[in-house]
Formats: C-alpha cells, sequence, structure tokens
C-alpha cells in the first residue's frame, strides 16, 4: 500500500511538471508560432495525453479505484480557461483513453481501444480549427486581415459570432445582458486595471469615443476583467470614461462565450448582434473611423 501512495504522489507530481512545461513552451514560448495558440483546444488535448501517459505508466499496477486521483492535475487547466463545461468531459475522456493505454497488457484489454480513442479526440479538434503559422512581419493590413501568415490548414478570414446571453454588471451593480446591443454598431473593449496594455491604450480610445460623440449610430462598450470591484470603481472615478462601463462577473465565463483568452480584446459589433473580434488596437480603430467617416456601419463578411 505504502508503494502503491509513492506510485500515486510521483504520477500526480510528473503530471503536473509536464503539463505546466508544456504550458509554458506552447503558450509563453510559442516557438512554432502558431496564431491564436491559447485558443486551440488540441493543445490542452495533447497535453493531457502526455500528462497521464506519464503518471499512468507509473501507476500500469495501481488499483484502478485509485486512478481518479491521478486527475488531480487536471487544476492546472483553470489557470488558462480550459477547465469548464462540457470541454472539461472531452479532457477526461481523453484522460481516461490514455489510461487504457498504460495499464499492464496481461491485465487490460483495452489498449487499442485507448490509442483510437485519445488519437481520434485529438486529431478531430486539431482539425476542426485552422491552424495558422506567424511568419516575419506578421500582422494585420487595414480591414482586420492576417499580414505574412500561413495558413496550414483552415481560413484566416474572421469568422463572424452572435453576442451571447450573458450577464455582466453595471457601475450601479445593476445587471446587463451583452445579448441587447442591438440596433447601432458597438465597439466592445475588454480591459482591465491591471492590464499594462489596456491601460495604454485607453487614453487613444478616449479620443476616439470623443471624436464620435456625434454619431447616433456608434457606442462604445468597456468590459473590465478585474477580480476586484471596488479597484476598478476607483480607476473609474479617477479617470471617467466615456461610453457603457461593464464588469465580468464570472471571467473564465466571459473569456469562453467570447472565446478568448487574452486582453486587450476589441469585438465590433453589428446593429443585428453579429460581430467580429481584433487583437489590434490600430486595426480597429481604423475599421471604426472609417465607419463614423462613411456611414459604413455593417462589418460584411467575406
Amino acid at each position: 500500500m505504502k508503494r502503491t501512495g509513492v506510485r500515486i504522489m510521483l504520477g500526480i507530481i510528473s503530471s503536473i511538471a509536464s503539463m505546466g512545461v508544456l504550458f509554458y513552451v506552447f503558450i509563453f514560448l510559442n516557438p512554432l508560432k502558431i496564431y491564436e495558440v491559447n485558443t486551440l483546444k488540441w493543445v490542452p488535448i495533447l497535453i493531457t495525453i502526455v500528462g497521464l501517459y506519464i503518471s499512468g505508466s507509473l501507476n500500469k499496477d495501481t488499483p484502478t479505484i485509485l486512478l481518479p486521483l491521478l486527475f488531480i492535475p487536471f487544476v492546472i487547466f483553470k489557470l488558462f480557461n480550459f477547465l469548464y463545461l462540457p470541454f472539461v468531459l472531452v479532457l477526461v475522456a481523453t484522460g481516461l483513453f490514455t489510461l487504457f493505454v498504460t495499464r499492464r497488457s496481461d491485465k487490460f484489454k483495452y489498449h487499442q481501444l485507448g490509442w483510437v480513442g485519445a488519437a481520434g479526440i485529438f486529431l478531430f479538434f486539431l482539425f476542426s480549427q485552422p491552424l495558422i503559422l506567424e511568419k516575419k512581419g506578421f500582422g494585420y493590413d487595414a480591414n482586420g486581415e492576417l499580414l505574412n501568415a500561413r495558413i496550414v490548414w483552415g481560413s484566416s478570414s474572421k469568422k463572424t459570432f452572435t453576442l451571447p446571453h450573458h450577464i455582466l454588471l453595471q457601475q450601479n451593480n445593476a445587471e446587463f445582458n451583452i445579448a441587447n446591443l442591438q440596433g447601432k454598431t458597438h465597439l466592445i473593449t475588454f480591459w482591465a486595471t491591471w492590464c499594462a496594455p489596456c491601460i495604454k491604450e485607453k487614453p487613444a480610445l478616449e479620443r476616439l469615443k470623443k471624436q464620435l460623440a456625434d454619431n447616433d449610430k456608434i457606442a462604445f462598450v468597456d468590459i473590465s476583467f478585474d477580480n476586484n470591484k471596488n479597484k476598478w470603481m476607483k480607476y473609474l472615478e479617477k479617470k471617467p470614461a466615456l461610453g457603457t462601463q461593464l464588469i465580468s462577473k464570472n471571467l473564465q465565463k466571459t473569456s469562453r462565450l467570447f472565446n478568448f483568452a487574452g486582453i486587450p480584446m476589441h469585438i465590433v459589433v453589428n446593429p443585428d448582434g453579429t460581430y467580429k473580434k481584433y487583437r489590434s488596437w490600430k486595426v480597429v480603430k481604423n475599421i471604426i473611423e472609417k465607419m463614423g467617416s462613411k456611414d459604413e456601419l455593417t462589418l460584411r463578411v467575406k
């Protein structure tokens, strides 16, 4: 029993270490220069396979009843906004299939099922999202299209989404459903007081708001990702901002619904509630200024 406990601990520690290293390599180092790598679901699936294979191999003789303990390292996925329903069920299924592979061969008959299951899940998500590599000089043109990017598969064109029903809070603590933003074009900016790039963009954003203050067909919404609501309130008291000011009640849910993991992020919403996402402030500023001057107030899907 003591040896079993040691194996379980070694499995958990090794799994946490491997997952942490792989997240660091993919998300922070990103040696392959994968575009928007933190939104690709095959990345945590691959990390699950590696982590559970290592811990499972160390516990191939451990009683099955104790194997759920090897899923403890999954808490690390919460740090990167991947631990949510229903996707967490995909990660658990991938982990189970991987553990099938590692069980002792003379006592377990489902190794092939494990390989097929884990590989099938990985390949499905690998090819279900575009894979784009950033080349030297990577950036965006005036319309937000990618420049100097290699499309391995999928498309570089920006997909149009529809605003979800999602409740946020206003400064007076009243609830606000973001899906109600219809009838005019809206620029929504996701930011936080702790986000240095966000704060750097703030003066230019406020100048754009003043520049288009007389245009009744364009409105602005800022959504804070601050954990501390009081800090957000104090910032706005010190530096009042034009437009609607909102704060997320659940950061993980908000980022998941809008499918991004980093701020600042901007989305331009059409009057019908459809929208497109933009990481570049220069690009989104250019788009809004064109709309304001030419009254071209709907983003067309090419």
